[in-house]
């Protein structure tokens, strides 16, 4: 077991902070609203980097005119709207894209357990959470534990220290094991495309697009079956 300290400068924990900042001014409509936006990756975890993205997440369905009507009262439109599928086992999801680098998604209809936890490995918190400034500890796409400590993070590599990395997340064995076999084949496979993706048109809602879809595609109603 091999840990390895980074510490970060200024200039890192400036870049943190504002990405955070910008975290908090979208995930605030939705909170206030009580629909427990959750962040994750590395702004949950501190890991960042110029060109990290700002992952907002609801981990339900909900009603996307809504939540477009409560960001629209904070004064913030989606440059775009996008249905995306990732493999034809996995929920689609609604994205409201603010820029390049930030979205807030939400998916269409309710996430298996396997599906909540990716979120868990990556490293995810609260709105309240990252009003505190809490970081947490999560897996990168690297395959590297990232450990929050005062100074910066620790790093310990998963796929030799698995036991070790499900104690520290506090998640199931297996289901860390799963993810570390799906994305050694990614980056084996090199960046592939994802299964459906969709612009969703002003005069339609997510919900309309999906109704469509479950008509037409066997496929996606066996999806639905398979929801623990």
């Amino acid at each position: 077991m091999s840990y390895r300290e980074v510490v970060y400068d200024e200039l890192h924990w400036r870049l943190l902070r504002g990405l955070r900042g910008k975290a908090l001014r979208l995930m605030k409509p939705l909170a206030d609203h009580g629909l427990n936006p959750i962040i994750y990756g590395s702004i949950a975890r501190g890991d960042v980097r110029e060109d990290s993205d700002i992952d907002i997440f609801i981990q339900y369905p909900v009603s996307s005119a809504m939540i477009e009507l409560y960001l629209q009262e904070y004064g913030v439109k989606p440059m775009e709207r996008l249905l995306i599928q990732a493999t034809p086992s996995h929920v689609p999801k609604a994205y409201l894209v603010i820029d390049e680098l930030t979205s807030i998604s939400f998916p269409l209809c309710k996430l298996r357990r396997d599906e909540i936890g990716f979120y868990k490995l990556a490293g995810q918190i609260g709105y309240e959470e990252l009003k505190a400034d809490l970081r947490v500890p999560g897996m990168n796409k690297q395959l590297i534990l990232i450990i929050p400590t005062p100074r910066g993070h620790e790093e310990l590599p998963v796929e030799h220290n698995v036991e070790e990395a499900t104690k520290i997340l506090g998640v199931d064995p297996a289901t860390l094991r799963n993810r570390v076999r799906v994305l050694k084949r990614r980056r084996e496979l090199g960046r592939t495309g994802v299964y459906r993706k969709l612009e969703i048109q002003r005069d339609k809602t997510f919900e309309e697009v999906f109704e469509e879809l479950l008509a037409r595609d066997p496929a996606l109603r066996r999806r639905l079956r398979t929801v623990e």
